[in-house]
């Protein structure tokens, strides 16, 4: 249990863990930073690019590279030599695809540097307060942001072309888009004939994307938050998030997010102990379920069949379908998977080091039944978006709260020089 900081004798303020008051608020305020800044720069470069100049995809990758060395000072407090060594060995291995493929795939480094970078964050903090504290400030700023387009929707898009910004970063395609008054992205409001899921009569066609300038991301978030709340033993410590996931399920319609939160209550309910190991299945049997789904729906266009949970689903395993010896390797690759998950992670890095990365991530030595939920809702989480989506698993915006929360449910802090410890006296090394 946290207690509030206390004064002793002839020693400065410190935290219940012996870090220094001082040590504590800039620890606080550099994850904060991190954190909010990791969910919500796509909102201001969207603001650049509106009222004062086109932003380019440059921009938003030198934008991610300082979002990335803000995490330098806690990386370095401790060297984790597994991570290290899968990162030298992932980068060793899409070398040699780049060789076999002729042609270096560079957004393949970018994501896996994503993953390595916030997980090595997260263990060095190694602190579920600071990282709830950190959390709680983009929650609040998400909410925010979110009620404000919701209510006031003409004068958001006044301010944040989101249409524009994606046009001007290559994302999309002008002449091709489909372009609306409102300036959101297509899936920015629901359809005629399909409709708002979650409270159609009040809250009309349109979902929210808040900062992350997508519907999709919302929702992804969402998720993340609800299985962070759901993993604690306490409801006391896990309530905020559920709540707030549900709200932010809810403004952004996601259908996504309402299936994955469904699943992280029920393993929440009726999974316990050793049972949760079982989790580490989850990718295979969604695999199976793609396979088996695209091997017994028609494909007699070679394109999707309908834009709803069946279609994707039916489209991945047509994909998987696809793969001979050696392109599960990753070799010979020449279409690009948007939607196609497994497909996408096993053609950018293949199967080999799929597997690798998997396994490292049931390694991990969780010492208290919070680390161990919130892995195995991670790995739902995971084996669902694979199913459809192939990129947005790999965005800053999700995968670095992702990876940044996996780490800290180790709950093994990196030690400080200085520290003070509750007997008063302080960690040299």
């Amino acid at each position: 249990m946290n207690h509030p900081p206390t004064r002793h004798a002839n020693l400065p303020l410190a935290t219940p863990l012996g870090l220094t008051g001082e040590r504590w608020l800039s620890d606080q305020r550099l994850v904060t930073f991190i954190v909010v800044a990791s969910v919500g720069y796509q909102l201001g470069l969207c603001l650049l690019n509106t009222m004062v100049m086109p932003v380019s995809r440059a921009l938003v990758g030198l934008t991610e590279a300082i979002i990335l060395a803000a995490c330098i000072p806690l990386l370095l407090r401790r060297l984790l030599p597994g991570v290290l060594v899968l990162a030298c060995l992932c980068a060793a291995m899409l070398c040699l695809l780049a060789i076999a493929n002729e042609q270096v795939n560079v957004k393949a480094f970018r994501d896996i540097a994503i993953p390595l970078c916030y997980f090595w964050l997260g263990c060095n903090l190694g602190r579920l307060d600071l990282a709830d504290r950190a959390l709680k400030a983009a929650i609040y700023l998400v909410l925010t942001v979110g009620f404000c387009e919701l209510f006031l929707l003409d004068s958001y898009t006044r301010w944040f072309d989101i249409f524009g910004y994606y046009v001007n970063i290559g994302t999309l395609n002008e002449q091709a888009g489909f372009v609306r008054d409102d300036r959101l992205l297509a899936n920015g409001m629901r359809p005629e004939g399909i409709g708002r899921t979650l409270l159609p009569g009040l809250l009309g066609p349109h979902r929210v994307s808040s900062v992350f300038l997508e519907p999709v991301s919302l929702g992804n978030f969402a998720s993340l938050c609800a299985a962070w709340g759901l993993a604690r033993s306490s409801w006391r410590e896990g309530a905020f998030f559920v709540l707030a996931a549900v709200v932010m399920m809810v403004l952004c319609d996601s259908r996504f997010a309402l299936m994955t939160v469904t699943g992280f209550v029920l393993l929440r309910l009726l999974v316990r102990g050793s049972l949760l190991y079982l989790c580490v299945f989850t990718p295979f049997i969604a695999v199976i379920l793609l396979l088996v789904i695209g091997y017994y729906t028609p494909n007699e266009t070679g394109g999707m069949i309908s834009d709803d949970l069946h279609g994707r689903l039916a489209y991945s395993g047509w994909s998987l379908l696809n793969f001979d010896a050696l392109k599960l390797f990753g070799i010979g690759h020449t279409k690009v998977y948007y939607d196609e998950g497994y497909a996408h992670v096993m053609a950018t890095f293949g199967l080999p080091m799929v597997l690798i990365f998997w396994g490292s991530f049931w390694l991990l030595s969780f010492h208290s039944a919070v680390g161990e939920r919130f892995r195995a809702m991670v790995s739902l989480y995971i084996a669902l978006i694979l199913c459809i989506s192939g990129f947005s698993f790999f965005a800053l915006k999700s995968a670095g709260v992702l990876w940044f929360l996996v780490g800290c449910s180790l709950q093994q802090p990196a030690p400080v020089p200085g520290q003070i410890h509750p007997t008063g006296g302080t960690d040299a090394h």
